[in-house]
């Protein structure tokens, strides 16, 4: 059976909903006028039977916050209506209010589970405590069900997390390590929950990871670093690490979560791609060619020295990275000995994207250059490659 305080997610008040049930019709009207009277965020529903109070829980139709229950009923007795009422799954609070006040019953009342107990005593000073006792035990429940949400809300982060989490108590004692974690760490959870972070730091590490603990305790905020790990077997690895601490009202540590994943492959492939860049860097800037690259829109992507000399333009070629193409063709036009002809070829080439090969360009000042195309694919679309060289001595073709 569904339990009635979630029958339904979506909708959430601060009424308190109370299943009154006593075999006494007159009492059950004075409970629910005084209760409702006291706190009008109660709502009382009354019942004179256990059988009627379990059909009105198994049909629903309501939200139950709290059951308040005499003990004394035909039938079934208060105690006896708690025990079904569990096991057809409903945690709400139990309040055995009842006029059998021997100790029997109040120790026999707590060893079934109940949620309070109080005492019938006649007075009317008695639908205070039991609004007070009622308030306090659905207060409590609501925080403890917020908390188990939150809670499994959290797990269910943790687990579906893409990255590697071990949480932390307030000494750095692990207390929950997810799958991803124990897949980049080579150690299972059961391994590594309830001791430190020592068995996946190197040795000479640790004292820089001891640094960063000591300043999470203190910063009590984030923390993000880079650091060297060991695996499980042996292997050196490197995690960039997101640490955050999680405080109390009062400022108290209560846990710590550290979030990492593995970039050995990233850093490698990263260092990698900085020798490339440097070594085709240095090739780029001793051409003995002009080169010019430009992306799909027609904008710089890079330009060498070589071609600032070959066409006497002035300035950095590395603050032409971005500028558009088409005006620089412009700008250098009137070096050719056919300016229009300069900027319509290269805008023709461009168009049919196919490649030329040694190209004779003739110059204003009576130098001849030779230029070479060829369309290049990028991942933002189509470029264009062109080269630039001085004719040699006989080289006169067309």
């Amino acid at each position: 059976m569904a339990d009635p305080l979630h029958r339904s997610e979506t909708v959430r008040d601060d009424g308190i909903r109370v299943l009154h049930v006593d075999d006494d019709p007159s009492f059950t009207e004075l409970v629910a006028t005084y209760l409702e009277r006291i706190d009008d965020a109660f709502s009382v529903r009354s019942e004179t039977t256990a059988a009627d109070a379990l059909e009105a829980l198994e049909a629903g139709d309501e939200r139950i916050d709290c059951i308040v229950s005499d003990y004394d009923m035909p039938g079934t007795d208060g105690l006896e209506l708690l025990e079904t009422v569990r096991e057809r799954d409903v945690d709400v609070p139990f309040v055995l209010f009842t006029g059998k006040g021997s100790e029997e019953i109040a120790s026999e009342a707590i060893s079934a589970g109940v949620t309070d107990y109080l005492q019938k005593d006649g007075g009317t000073d008695q639908y205070t405590v039991l609004a007070n006792r009622v308030r306090n035990a659905v207060d409590q429940h609501r925080s403890k069900r917020a908390l188990a949400a939150s809670q499994d809300r959290l797990s269910r982060f943790i687990e579906q997390s893409p990255l590697g989490t071990i949480e932390y108590d307030e000494t750095f004692e692990i207390v929950r390590v997810n799958s991803i974690a124990e897949e980049i760490t080579g150690y299972d959870a059961e391994e590594l929950v309830g001791g430190t972070w020592m068995p996946i730091v190197p040795e000479d590490q640790r004292r820089r990871v001891a640094e960063i603990e000591r300043g999470l305790l203190a910063d009590r905020g984030g923390y993000r670093s880079v650091n060297e790990n060991v695996t499980r077997d042996g292997e050196r690895i490197r995690c960039a690490w997101h640490n955050q601490v999680v405080t109390d009202d009062d400022g108290e540590v209560i846990r710590v979560f550290s979030q990492f994943e593995d970039i050995t492959e990233r850093e490698e492939r990263k260092r990698e791609l900085e020798r490339t860049n440097a070594v085709l860097s240095t090739v780029f800037d001793t051409l003995p060619h002009g080169v010019l690259v430009e992306d799909a829109d027609r904008n710089v992507l890079a330009v060498n020295d070589r071609l600032y000399d070959l066409f006497d333009v002035d300035g950095d070629p590395e603050e032409a990275v971005g500028a558009d193409c088409e005006r620089f063709a412009i700008e250098v036009s009137d070096r050719c000995a056919d300016p229009e002809g300069f900027v319509t070829r290269i805008n023709a080439v461009v168009e049919d994207r196919e490649p030329v090969y040694d190209e004779r360009l003739d110059l204003a000042d009576g130098r001849t250059l030779r230029r070479t195309y060829r369309p290049v694919d990028l991942p933002q679309g189509g470029g264009h490659l062109w080269l630039y060289r001085a004719a040699e001595s006989g080289d006169d073709g067309k």
